[in-house]
């Protein structure tokens, strides 16, 4: 994929992202990987009229080549990157219900079947670290482990994707589910899917 077909599918994503009620305005960010280069969003532009050409291009150190100021997350996108060579795409949101849930509970259980086919099970917790700093990045690997996807307390998930349609679908999955529990207990102790058929859709 050419750099400029890439730069137009991450402004896609990040539209959509605040079009789903994922973050408001410029809030969240995401990056792919660009052969030996990432693209990753800008700092502050509003993404529903964020250009191809403001999408950030820099090299595994972090140096801008081409576009806008970077995400001030560039270094959480990077050592994501970096450290799990099977990811083409990282997605982060500040989507409500699942940042929510994660100032209340140390990981999101399953609830319906979206979540546990785009994330393959539960989504851990990742304890609260500054923006902008390695040490969320840290926290992320730390919780996530070798899952897809982990929210950071108070802060929002961040997603991992074979590319950033995968990434984004399992943003869109952990909020859906988020929704549902949050919803369920409001009226009780909510059921939880059943551990084998969260395995046979995470196999599916």
């Amino acid at each position: 994929m050419t750099h400029e077909r890439l730069r137009t599918d991450l402004v896609a994503t990040l539209r959509r992202m605040v079009a789903g009620g994922l973050g408001l305005g410029a809030a969240g960010n995401a990056s792919a990987r660009a052969g030996e280069l990432v693209a990753v969003s800008p700092s502050r532009l509003w993404y529903d009229t964020l250009r191809p050409e403001d999408v950030c291009l820099v090299d595994p150190s972090g140096q801008l080549v081409e576009g806008a100021a970077p995400s001030v997350e560039l270094p959480m996108h990077l050592a994501l990157l970096a450290a799990r060579p099977e990811i083409g795409a990282v997605v982060h949101t500040h989507s409500p219900y699942a940042t929510a849930l994660s100032c209340l509970l140390d990981e999101i259980p399953v609830i319906e079947p979206e979540q546990a086919a785009a994330v393959g099970g539960s989504v851990p917790v990742a304890q609260y670290a500054p923006s902008g700093e390695p040490a969320l990045g840290e926290a992320v690997l730390a919780a996530a482990g070798g899952c897809r996807a982990a929210v950071v307390r108070n802060h929002g998930p961040v997603c991992l994707g074979g590319d950033l349609s995968e990434a984004l679908a399992c943003a869109f999955a952990i909020e859906e589910n988020a929704r549902i529990y949050s919803l369920a207990r409001l009226h009780g102790e909510p059921s939880l899917l059943p551990e084998d058929e969260i395995a046979r859709l995470r196999s599916s």
